[in-house]
């Protein structure tokens, strides 16, 4: 099982979100994620702080998946990057193991 965490502006949150149902869809995969809003930081683009001086803010979504999964998620950053050339959107892979 891997574990991917996507950073995103939240200017691109909803596209991000269609792609990854469609992608479930066509690979007759469950969409599950985790979405954790109003995130603060930095990291390729300018600060997403909620204040006057960088009002915008990002979103998280957490998202434990197999393989066919994660290589869609991958396509989906590579075209976000494209349509959104100088928006924030990152995403990080591990290896993610349920505790029983």
């Amino acid at each position: 099982m891997k574990r991917i965490e996507v950073f995103l502006t939240q200017a691109i949150e909803e596209d991000f979100i269609d792609y990854f149902e469609k992608a479930c869809k066509e690979e007759n995969e469950k969409c599950k994620f985790t979405k954790i809003e109003n995130i603060m930081g930095q990291g390729n683009t300018s600060p997403k702080m909620g204040d006057p001086v960088w009002p915008q803010l990002n979103v998280m979504i957490i998202i434990y998946c197999n393989e066919k999964i994660e290589k869609r998620v991958a396509g989906i950053m590579d075209v976000l990057h494209k349509q959104y050339v100088g928006e924030g959107a990152a995403a990080f892979v591990c290896n993610g193991e349920e505790l029983k």
